[in-house]
């Protein structure tokens, strides 16, 4: 599982974003305050502005914690926050989430909720490494399960006196959908934020051609870096690659890239997406383009100076459970977790594709 949390996510008319205290208003007006829409959930209509807001302090408070998952609904035509969506129960084990989800009943009937759902479902899958999502509903509440249909989940089964919610105890369908039940030929397209320090504004954007690199036997190579600069002191592990230089197409790039600092010969065996993230200590955007490349030889490298004097970058061979565990242990620091963020779920789809 990657800890990446509540990270913001963009569809046609939404923006899922953290809730923020100053959301109160909007969640209490909107949805909190009205038995309709408590009728089948698991916690009663609140009563004033005031509970709202004690909530949303507690559920800020948590967003540090990279494996909270709770989104606001914003509605792009109002500015307005008209629901939320979060995982309800996490199962690190089998990297398994549960889903929950309320909405304004002003705003059923749109199609908005199985719009989130859906947008959710792909953050949960592609940048937070889930095997399964699942949901359920009373079974007396069917248009929640039309919302879980139409988000691609199936139908498992009738679970019998196994909920309770403001109606009483109550029969739960029970929905899922789970990694296998995807094509892996589509390419990944993640957007991703520094929650790491505070953006004041991004003054430039660096494309950059980055690969997962593999051998034959089963073995993957990155480069292992020691900074000592303002991101502070630390090692970490990274994919190989650096920036698109002027007038230089991505293939030539990456070759270029994993020549100097591999020392490989590759084969671009095809693209496996783009990560857009932010680097917000140095107000800068990166977006960056991974391919997935096979080793057909190695010879020498050719690093710069800074290369090797300020990060002093050395070749890892792991395998797929190494290098994952390696991206878990560099979360330790910030940067490493920026980096973890956005390397782990393209590591995680180049093993889907070989």
């Amino acid at each position: 599982m990657n800890k990446a949390g509540t990270q913001r996510i963009e569809t046609q008319r939404l923006i899922l974003r953290r809730f923020k205290t100053e959301d109160a208003d909007d969640m209490f007006t909107n949805w909190a305050s009205d038995p309709e829409v408590t009728r089948y959930l698991t916690w009663p209509a609140h009563t004033s502005v005031e509970v709202t807001g004690y909530l949303l302090s507690d559920w800020v408070s948590r967003y540090e914690n990279g494996g909270y998952f709770n989104w606001a609904m914003e509605y792009r035509k109002t500015g307005r926050v008209i629901g939320n969506i979060s995982v309800v129960r996490l199962n690190e084990n089998i990297e398994a989430a549960e889903i929950g989800y309320c909405m304004g009943k002003a705003y059923w009937g749109q199609g908005l909720m199985p719009e989130a759902l859906k947008a959710v479902i792909d953050y949960l899958f592609d940048v937070a490494g889930m095997n399964r999502i699942s949901a359920g509903h009373d079974v007396n509440n069917p248009k929640s399960g039309r919302v879980m249909d139409k988000a691609g989940m199936r139908l498992e089964g009738i679970l019998r006196a196994c909920g309770r919610n403001n109606l009483g105890i109550c029969d739960i369908a029970l929905h899922a959908i789970i990694r296998a039940d995807r094509k892996t030929d589509s390419e990944l397209n993640i957007e991703l934020q520094d929650t790491e320090w505070p953006y004041e504004y991004t003054d430039h954007d660096r494309k950059i051609a980055r690969a997962i690199v593999y051998d034959d036997d089963g073995y993957f190579y990155f480069v292992r870096a020691e900074r000592d600069d303002d991101f502070g002191k630390e090692v970490l592990i990274e994919t190989s690659g650096g920036g698109v230089e002027t007038d230089e197409d991505l293939d030539s790039a990456i070759k270029r890239e994993l020549k100097e600092e591999l020392g490989a010969e590759v084969e671009v065996v095809r693209r496996i997406g783009v990560v857009s993230d932010y680097y917000n200590l140095i107000h800068r955007h990166n977006l960056n383009n991974y391919f997935l490349c096979r080793v057909i030889s190695f010879g020498d490298k050719n690093l710069t100076q800074d290369e090797i004097e300020d990060f002093h970058l050395s070749t890892l061979k792991m395998t797929y459970e190494e290098a994952a565990a390696e991206y878990e242990k560099r979360r330790e620091t910030r940067l490493g977790r920026l980096i973890a963020n956005r390397e782990v779920p393209i590591l995680r789809r180049a093993r889907e594709i070989l």
